[in-house]
């Protein structure tokens, strides 16, 4: 009798489903019935069922989220959820998730749960026949595939310099030998869209696909996992199917069924052909450089190797530095200029097609910007869920494979913040600040004041002041100050003009004010400020005399 629990947030289907059919007919037993997720897990872990029935919509808990749960417990049985027409998307999740079928509420008759319970026992069938009946000889079989993986891992991978002798079974298995390295990544790359896969809770359901893929196009295989996202395949093609040709039909196969179940594809790179199994360790070199190859052109998903040469070395040890773009972009993000910031990141992507750095310092420049605009907009940011942590972010690029990826999700990132900077200009509050601080920019020669301010934008001076302390985090007069001692910097550092002709220049109402508040901004002097300007020059001359 195969036990069966059934979840449900609304107690009429529970009841609905529980009448539908008589259970005992169908060798079937309800044990238990939960309307939460949470009361599913505790129940699912008292009861031990062998099919479970759970709606894939609740709140709180849904049912994607118990089945995951409950999976992280080690809790093993069949199971089939309920939906209604809208939540196709979340069934197509469901059935990647390991489930036998699902059932639509509105459409639900004895005949398909009797077919979904038939799917569901088959499933449990075979689990029995893994455990028991056919244990024997699946452990013979795996103790040889667990042999292979040994040898392989440890002439491939071992980072020591002494080889395993050639196993004369393993070698009569594999006269010639191609390694297939191939890194997954996911189909859509969006900012804040593109799917942060958990590659170890579906590592065993990727090892199926490839696996049975990989039995029908070769004569012999190894799968070895060499990180979350990356497998390494060494194969021994058929005699009658040795070809380049086959082994791209076969990565198209891999990509296609990574994309049917997954919403994955690969980049592949494929190493020459080997006719002895000691050479491996320079086969996996070469099928490094052809996956680099693809990081870097993004032509094509799939290369063989011949001879080609890395970029990522030209690269190495060479700085990759984007800080100085950063200034501009404080200005375009405090002037809500999205058109401005557009081109800044056009330039930043210039910089990242010239430059071609590698896959770590790529991610490191895109974690860098992210935070420096996250940490700039935080007032604004609504939802965690559009603008998340860095630690989220980096997960997310570094899933990305290949240098064209990220430039697409640059672009994307790019598109969100203009969008909301594009907003944030649209309100009024932030727009009286932009017209503020643009009045202040025109007249910061005049001796401006609070009142005068607000006179020309017609409001008062209280409000002014509220709202512009809330937006900017500083007062209107401190604004003033910083654009007036910037100009005043750039006065001092021309060496055309004493320090109270600038105080002049700038509406100070004395050269002593004037340095007063220069020293406040600044923490200097104009006059020490002056020096430092000198001696930073004076610094610049030498190091070019250095140089030539």
């Amino acid at each position: 009798m195969y036990r069966v629990i059934l979840i449900d947030d609304e107690p009429l289907i529970l009841a609905g489903i529980a009448s539908l059919i008589c259970w005992e007919e169908y060798d079937c037993s309800i044990v238990g019935k939960a309307t939460n997720g949470h009361s599913a897990v505790d129940l699912i872990l008292e009861m031990k069922p062998d099919i479970v029935i759970t709606d894939i919509r609740m709140p709180v808990m849904n049912g994607l989220e118990l089945i995951e749960a409950c999976k992280e417990k080690n809790c093993e049985f069949a199971f089939i959820f309920l939906t209604n027409l809208e939540d196709f998307q979340l069934a197509k999740q469901a059935l990647r998730l390991g489930a036998v079928d699902y059932l639509v509420k509105l459409d639900l008759q004895p005949e398909s749960l009797v077919q979904a319970l038939d799917k569901a026992k088959e499933y449990c069938s075979r689990m029995e026949s893994h455990h028991n009946k056919e244990l024997y000889t699946l452990l013979i079989k795996d103790n040889q595939k667990q042999l292979e993986n040994n040898y392989f891992s440890q002439l491939i991978l071992s980072a020591s310099e002494a080889r395993p002798p050639v196993s004369p079974e393993i070698a009569a298995g594999y006269p010639t030998v191609y390694l297939i390295l191939f890194q997954m990544k996911p189909e859509q790359i969006l900012f804040g869209q593109t799917k942060v896969y958990d590659f170890q809770f579906i590592s065993s359901q990727l090892q199926d696909v490839v696996s049975g893929i990989a039995a029908r196009y070769f004569g012999r295989y190894t799968l070895l996992t060499l990180q979350k996202d990356t497998m390494l395949l060494v194969v021994s093609p058929k005699p009658d199917n040795d070809s380049e040709k086959s082994l791209s039909d076969f990565c198209t196969k891999i990509n296609v069924a990574l994309s049917t179940y997954f919403a994955l594809t690969a980049l592949f790179g494929i190493s020459k052909k080997r006719r002895d199994l000691a050479e491996l360790p320079q086969a996996f070199a070469e099928a490094r450089l052809a996956l680099n190859r693809c990081y870097y052109d993004s032509v094509s998903s799939i290369v063989i190797y011949r001879n080609q040469e890395t970029l990522e070395e030209d690269s190495r040890g060479r700085e990759f530095n984007i800080n100085f773009l950063k200034k501009s972009m404080f200005t375009a993000v405090q002037e809500n200029d999205s058109l401005v910031l557009k081109e800044i990141f056009r330039e930043l992507t210039d910089l990242f097609s010239q430059y071609k750095p590698g896959k770590t310092q790529a991610v490191s420049a895109c974690i860098n910007i992210y935070t420096y605009l996250h940490d700039l907009l935080l007032n604004e940011i609504a939802e965690e869920g559009d603008f998340p942590y860095s630690m989220s972010i980096a997960r997310e690029l570094s899933q990305l494979g290949s240098l064209e990826d990220i430039l697409i999700w640059l672009d994307s990132f790019c598109e969100k913040v203009c969008a909301l900077l594009t907003d944030r200009k649209e309100k009024r509050s932030d727009k009286l600040v932009y017209m503020a601080k643009r009045y202040i920019h025109e007249h910061y020669r005049e001796k401006l004041m609070l009142s005068d301010i607000a006179d020309h934008l017609k409001i008062s001076s209280g409000y002014l002041s509220t709202t512009f302390s809330r937006y900017m985090n500083q007062t209107v007069s401190d604004y003033i100050a910083e654009v007036k001692i910037q100009h005043a910097k750039e006065l001092i550092s021309s060496g055309q003009y004493l320090i109270y002709e600038i105080a002049d220049q700038l509406g100070f109402e004395s050269a002593y004010y004037f340095s007063k508040v220069f020293k406040k901004v600044t923490g200097m002097s104009p006059k020490d400020y002056k020096y430092s300007q000198k001696e930073i020059y004076s610094n610049e001359q030498k190091s070019d005399s250095d140089h030539d």
